[in-house]
């Protein structure tokens, strides 16, 4: 059986740190861990210009990145499945994210040239996971230097951010939100437990997580 979800969240909520943590915790209790790369990070790094003022070309990047993005689990689904174990993809960011980044218009346009609707989308994933932005919960943390695709500046932009994708995920029947805690590992914890959940092995490994 392959499990896949999605672990989102705003800039500086720990998604890189928890997606390790993730990867150690349930390949160690045998399951066949895949954690797919953010796919704006990948476009940014490759020359993908996300702040260019040319809407046409933001919204071909969008598309194609829509594109990219689901052959993506597509190709590690198939991967996970010759493993004959049972498997866990985990998506840094899934195809929803990328409405919150676009006008709802060009969002519309997207899904019909695309031939998909939102509910397919969602209906990919058994759960999302958003990580609130430190921004919320710990502005202390909030930091620029750990990312250097990141856009948003300020407080302010982080928290606009984070609340535009729990927009977009709003209507997944099941989404989690995982607020900042005062220390990280409270917050890695809270995703391994939720994970734990989905896969129905909460009560044999929670003494494992805490």
């Amino acid at each position: 059986m392959i499990t896949k979800i999605v672990l989102t969240g705003g800039p500086c909520a720990g998604k890189t740190t928890t997606n390790e943590r993730v990867e150690e915790f349930f390949n160690k209790l045998g399951y066949a861990v895949f954690t797919l790369p953010e796919a704006p990070t990948l476009f940014i790094k490759a020359g993908a210009d996300f702040l260019t003022q040319d809407r046409n070309l933001y919204f071909e990047i969008h598309k194609s990145m829509l594109r990219f993005l689901l052959q993506m689990e597509e190709s590690f689904y198939e991967i996970a499945e010759a493993t004959g174990k049972p498997g866990l993809i985990v998506n840094d960011r899934g195809a929803m994210d990328i409405s919150a980044y676009m006008d709802p218009a060009d969002w519309q346009r997207l899904l019909h040239e695309t031939g998909h609707t939102e509910e397919e989308l969602m209906s990919r994933y058994k759960a999302v996971f958003h990580l609130c932005t430190s921004a919320k919960g710990a502005p202390n943390s909030y930091t620029l230097s750990n990312n250097s695709a990141r856009m948003e500046e300020t407080l302010a932009e982080a928290i606009a951010v984070d609340d535009n994708l729990i927009k977009a995920w709003e209507k997944h029947p099941n989404l989690h939100l995982i607020q900042s805690e005062e220390f990280v590992k409270d917050k890695i914890d809270n995703v391994l437990l939720g994970i734990a959940r989905e896969l129905d092995i909460h009560n044999s490994v929670k003494d494992l997580i805490l």
